[in-house]
């Protein structure tokens, strides 16, 4: 279902537009409590939260596109997987754009040199374009680790000495 909502948002280029708004929805999902209650709680009637996604509409915040797909996911009940469904859309715009996105985790902070060297590295081990997202952890000791989607690159002191630890037990 989320392919076929990206392919038909990308054939009536308006995936930008969908992706905005899906953002858009993501951070009114983590910043609102009552929000996440309204998403959430099964408890509230559907026509209640129906009225929530016809005011984002009427307020322009979502158009009609993702209107649609939205009401389907309220009269499903499946309104609770729209800040996943909104993660997977990002995703599959960036893959679909050659993009990755890498967590990536350093024991101290990288200045802005060093991600970018990191950022052309993992470049070209990938052949995607790679936009970093920097975590710290000193348990590491040094180096890095960088996941892109399901690929793990472990290039950190703590992972050298883990191997090596196997070598000799």
């Amino acid at each position: 279902m989320l392919r076929l909502i990206f392919e038909e948002a990308k054939a009536e280029n308006k995936t930008q537009d969908v992706i905005d708004q899906l953002a858009f929805i993501s951070v009114l999902y983590e910043e609102s409590a009552d929000f996440q209650t309204l998403v959430k709680n099964p408890l509230i009637k559907k026509s209640e939260k129906q009225a929530v996604i016809e005011t984002l509409k009427g307020n322009g915040t979502i158009d009609e596109f993702l209107y649609r797909f939205i009401t389907i996911l309220v009269s499903k009940g499946r309104l609770s997987l729209l800040k996943l469904i909104a993660d997977e859309v990002m995703s599959m715009d960036m893959m679909d754009k050659g993009e990755a996105e890498a967590v990536v985790t350093v024991a101290a902070g990288l200045d802005e040199a060093s991600k970018k060297a990191l950022g052309e590295v993992l470049n070209k081990i990938t052949g995607k374009k790679i936009t970093i997202t920097e975590t710290v952890d000193a348990s590491i000791l040094g180096g890095v680790v960088a996941q892109v989607g399901s690929n793990l690159y472990d290039a950190s002191v703590r992972g050298q000495l883990n191997k090596i630890k196997e070598q000799l037990i």
